[in-house]
């Protein structure tokens, strides 16, 4: 337990995987960008990784590209996607690479394994992983997916936002045709909201109302 990375997928697999099901018609939050090198459509996984700033990639070593293996970043509510998203200069910038924010509904039930409870700690880690630096979480994830391909992508404590969960998709089959919203983050139907969600988490913003 001293290193806390995983064990040997045999081993993983003889543990058995908690996992979480998230219902059919689950609304979902993503914040992308639309103007930048990593830009994605709303309903795509990024394919290419594992990126150093991306917690839960399950892409192999080395980084290239490994589609249809993917990832995309998730959060059930607006406060939990600006956090992550905004992590870094803890500034919400609605502005640069053009930022959308798109809600959807799930269009299947969608499994996941279940890092909020105890499992890490059985597996030889402990809770403290999901703060751990990103290629120790990569690892997990990567020997998540290894041990049970069937899954969906895994749900985590946000490192970054206390009391709520991040979820990490590894493939487009959770998309339903169309989003239920999908906005510029500057967007003046959005942006008095988008202000408030800021403030609730003490991050800066260039929103003018």
């Amino acid at each position: 337990m001293v290193d806390q990375y995983p064990p040997a997928i045999d081993e993983l697999r003889a543990l058995g995987i908690e996992t979480r099901t998230l219902p059919l018609r689950t609304v979902l939050w993503r914040i992308h960008q639309t103007d930048s090198l990593h830009a994605l459509p709303w309903d795509q996984v990024r394919t290419w990784g594992p990126l150093p700033t991306a917690r839960w990639d399950p892409h192999p070593l080395p980084q290239g590209e490994h589609g249809p293996l993917g990832a995309a970043y998730l959060g059930c509510d607006v406060p939990t996607c600006l956090a992550e998203s905004f992590q870094l200069t803890r500034f919400v910038d609605v502005d640069s690479n053009a930022p959308y924010i798109t809600a959807f509904q799930t269009r299947q039930e969608l499994l996941l394994a279940d890092l909020t409870g105890e499992w890490l700690l059985k597996a030889g880690g402990s809770a403290q992983v999901v703060f751990q630096e990103k290629a120790r979480t990569q690892a997990w994830a990567r020997a998540i997916h290894a041990a049970w391909p069937n899954l969906g992508g895994l749900i985590a404590p946000s490192a970054i936002i206390g009391g709520h969960d991040v979820i990490a998709i590894w493939s487009t089959d959770v998309f339903p045709p169309a989003p239920e919203l999908s906005v510029p983050l500057n967007s003046p139907a959005i942006l008095a909201d988008i202000a408030v969600a800021s403030a609730q988490i003490g991050f800066g913003s260039n929103i003018v109302i």
